[in-house]
């Protein structure tokens, strides 16, 4: 039961059963690695075992997950009164300041696993310092250090139904957020005008805290740049363009789209229709089985044969799902890019944003937050890709 504003007793982001169903798939990967003891220290992967986030990401952190058992956690004892509102679990041991983190999580590893254990870190993240990972060498000389990235990342790459839930509402809010904006874009605005108005309309709609802030980029920079926000005033005659997402449950779903101040150039116009037609071929050709390869290609060949490819500077598209800031995707886990070989699978959603960056114009470019399905894809935000102008 959810009480009216959605959300489950205690605070917690989703029922007990949803956490049970995570920490059960990880076991099994887990004891597909031979983990006894997995060291899970990225903020995303600690807040989607348990439900437990706080804004110091900054910090050592850790949650030490046995093969069998409930997870436990290392944090500071500030830190801990979250844990005790927001985790299903509540187990661990809080850390006072004048202590050593480190410290106190070898103990809670000797405590756990014993010294002979294997031990899984994440390898490929930062979140592990390498003087904590010195020290573990060190204080464990008989254990088997395993480099586990990968094991947490594989369970959050396919969606439940109640993730898609929380991911379709963000949707709902971020296409809010955007007719938002538009409504502002007008001559003597500035983009920090149309980014707050962005902003205020997703938070009173029902959004939570973003993990990245709107993006409002009017007209073109010298060099030709993609920035952020830097506001700049908007005129008569430039383009704009946006990129925003809401966030419900820490559950993002991003969309980008070009508007007009006033009637577009001849060449706005004409480079606006290249890129939705290559936003329609991802659609388009994205199903199970396709190959993310393929789809980049799909997207990618529409803007080369325009003769816009040089301007084509990043990869077509990364997976969605809970995050933090300061970025709201997944493309550790999966993104779309040239000649990838990894397939398209049910219940795993993508952010595909193709957009150029050319001389004298900036950024034209429209995206989609889509999921796919059994048959092929379901585009969650919805509102117009077409270049739109603001009178």
């Amino acid at each position: 039961m959810t009480d009216e504003a959605g959300y489950y007793p205690d605070e917690l982001a989703f029922p007990i059963s949803e956490y049970r169903r995570r920490l059960h798939t990880l076991h099994r990967h887990m004891d597909t690695a031979g983990v006894d003891v997995l060291l899970v220290t990225t903020c995303i992967n600690i807040h989607y075992l348990t439900g437990y986030q706080n804004s110091g990401q900054d910090r050592f952190q850790c949650l030490i997950v046995p093969r069998n058992g409930n997870p436990h956690f290392v944090l500071r004892k500030l830190w801990f009164t979250a844990v005790l509102g927001l985790s299903w679990t509540k187990e661990g041991t809080p850390v006072d300041d004048t202590a050593d983190m480190y410290d106190a999580t070898l103990d809670a590893v000797s405590r756990i696993g014993g010294s002979n254990c294997s031990i899984g870190y994440d390898h490929q993240n930062l979140s592990v310092p390498p003087a904590f990972l010195d020290r573990l060498r060190t204080a464990f000389p008989n254990a088997r250090l395993v480099p586990s990235f990968g094991l947490v990342e594989k369970c959050r790459l396919y969606k439940s139904d109640l993730e898609l839930q929380a991911i379709r509402s963000a949707a709902k809010l971020s296409v809010i957020g955007y007719e938002a904006a538009f409504n502002e874009m007008q001559p003597g605005k500035t983009e920090r005008d149309v980014m707050a108005a962005s902003y205020n309309a997703m938070v009173r709609a029902g959004s939570d805290y973003v993990s990245a802030q709107p993006i409002v980029v009017a007209g073109y920079r010298k060099p030709p740049r993609r920035c952020l926000t830097e506001g700049r005033t908007l005129r008569a005659g430039t383009s704009v363009w946006y990129e925003g997402s809401a966030f419900v449950r820490r559950y993002g779903a991003p969309i980008m789209r070009t508007a007009s101040i006033g009637k577009p150039s001849a060449e706005l116009m004409r480079i606006s229709a290249v890129m939705v037609k290559a936003l329609n071929a991802i659609l388009d050709t994205a199903r199970p089985g396709v190959t993310a390869g393929a789809v980049d290609r799909a997207a990618r060949a529409v803007v080369e044969e325009a003769g816009l490819g040089q301007f084509w500077l990043h990869r077509t598209g990364y997976s969605m799902g809970a995050s933090f800031s300061p970025t709201w995707g997944e493309g550790e886990i999966m993104d779309i890019k040239a000649d990838d070989p990894r397939v398209l699978e049910p219940n795993t959603v993508f952010h595909t944003v193709p957009w150029v960056l050319v001389p004298e114009l900036g950024c034209i470019g429209n995206s989609e937050t889509w999921m796919v399905t059994e048959t092929g894809v379901d585009v969650l935000t919805k509102t117009p890709r077409e270049l739109r102008v603001r009178d």
